[in-house]
């Protein structure tokens, strides 16, 4: 008798992965939520301010990633 099964007898696929692939690259810009009355200036928690960005009623402020 034979196995219904036959994805076990199979071969894995083998792919290669090269090393640039491998790392992900950072983002420049991140999106950090705040609140509505929240004091926007030139540095957010640390990060340069770009610009105070409202999406879907919630309020985001886009700053330079470090």
């Amino acid at each position: 008798m034979t196995s219904k099964n036959n994805k076990g007898n199979k071969p894995k696929k083998v792919t290669v992965i090269t090393y640039e692939k491998r790392i992900k690259p950072k983002k420049e810009n991140i999106l950090l939520e705040i609140k509505k009355d929240a004091i926007i200036e030139g540095f957010y928690k640390g990060f340069e301010v770009i610009k105070p960005v409202k999406h879907y009623g919630k309020y985001y402020v886009l700053v330079k990633n470090k």
